[in-house]
Order: C-alpha cells, then sequence, then structure tokens
C-alpha cells in the first residue's frame, strides 16, 4: 500500500532550477546556474556548491523572494493535478529539496503539500544571512528529514513512492520502496522503477498501481 509520495522540487515540481531564478534578485543567477550544472555534471560534489549558491541570497527577504516566484511560478505541467489527486486519495505528499526553506514553503502553500524538507539558512526576521556546513544534519539531510517525517506518521520507507530528476535524487530512490524519474538527466533512469515525461499528471497512473488493484484501473 503506498502512502506517501516524495517530490523533488527543482527540474521535477518546478521546470527550472527555482534556486537560480532567485538569486537572480541578487544578480547572480548565470553564476548559480554555472555551479550547478557543474555539480550535475560530477565536476563539484559535497555541500559546497550548494552552500555558495545559497549565499547568494545573502540579504534576500521572503517578500522579494515570494514576489519573484509570484511573477512566474514555473510550476511542472501536470504538478497541480498530481497533489490534488495525492490529497483525495489521504496519501502523504513531503516536497523535499536542497533548496531553501522560504522557496519551498511558497510551493508547499501554493500546492498545499504536507510537508516540506529543505534547507535552513540562518535568518534575521525575513532576511537570509547565509548558510554553512554546520547548519546541514548531514551529507544526506534530504532522506534524514524525510525519515523523521515518515517515521512520526508511523509509514515505513516501503510505503512510500519518490519522484526526481537528476543523480542528486539517488539517495531518495534507494531510500523509498518504488521510484520515478521524470525528464531524466545524466542516468538517473537507471536507478529507477518508472521513467515518465513531461507532465506529473503522468505519475498518477504509477501511484494507482500500488494504490488500488489493478483490475479497477
Amino acid at each position: 500500500m503506498l502512502r506517501a509520495v516524495l517530490l523533488d522540487c527543482d527540474g521535477t515540481l518546478v521546470s527550472k532550477d527555482v534556486l537560480d531564478v532567485v538569486c537572480g534578485i541578487t544578480g547572480k543567477e548565470q553564476e548559480s546556474d554555472k555551479i550547478n550544472k557543474e555539480f550535475h555534471a560530477g565536476k563539484l560534489t559535497g555541500l559546497t556548491p550548494l552552500i555558495t549558491r545559497i549565499n547568494f541570497l545573502k540579504g534576500v527577504t521572503i517578500s522579494q523572494i515570494n514576489q519573484k516566484l509570484d511573477d512566474k511560478s514555473y510550476l511542472m505541467p501536470g504538478a497541480r493535478e498530481l497533489l490534488i489527486y495525492l490529497k483525495q486519495n489521504s496519501i502523504v505528499s513531503i516536497i523535499y529539496s536542497g533548496n531553501i526553506i522560504p522557496i519551498l514553503s511558497y510551493y508547499q502553500k501554493l500546492l498545499a503539500a504536507d510537508y516540506i524538507v529543505g534547507t535552513h539558512p540562518k535568518m534575521n526576521g525575513d532576511e537570509i544571512l547565509g548558510i554553512s556546513e554546520d547548519d546541514f544534519p548531514g551529507r544526506d539531510f534530504k532522506v534524514i528529514g524525510v525519515r523523521d517525517i515518515l517515521n512520526n506518521l508511523s509509514i515505513q520507507p516501503d510505503e512510500a513512492l519518490t519522484i526526481g530528476d537528476s543523480p542528486a535524487d539517488k539517495t531518495m530512490f534507494e531510500f523509498a520502496g518504488k521510484s520515478v524519474a521524470i525528464n531524466p538527466k545524466n542516468g538517473i533512469e537507471e536507478f529507477a522503477d518508472y521513467v515518465i515525461k513531461d507532465s506529473l499528471a503522468n505519475a498518477i497512473k504509477i501511484v494507482q498501481l500500488y494504490k488500488v488493484p489493478n483490475d479497477d484501473l
């Protein structure tokens, strides 16, 4: 029985890396994009690339972030349909990402997702002060955060399905019982149970495989 769906944010729930977009507030969008591409290509490793990108946002406020995303949310086609389906069928939705909590909170509210797991920069009210490696519970902070939520809900990892798009999702694919790669990048499809393209709504039939008997599809 499927009880939870775990959704990566950038490239999965949204069609563009929104951390890059928000870094545009400080004129650092292109620099952020370059670092991100080098990370996904395996040229950069560890938490340092992510920390560098987040620190481009020093001085940015939550209000500025919300205004930027109000201009264009970059939602992946089918995102609303999938989240509505999960809510209607009492399946827990968890958005996980290396992205910062102020950005993830925007999408949590927009889509009525149940939980979010992300990075926690130091804040002064609604102003971002920055982040360091000490602010992470571990390199696999996404797995740690999701596991804590599932444990509190008495949900086992094999009762969860993960949806992601890149090698950054590999540990989550290994953690969950089933995995779906959407518009996969850099070989992540080799680690996925299913592959879909273009729309998150295409994941609904996969969710149904584990939610209802096949004869009822």
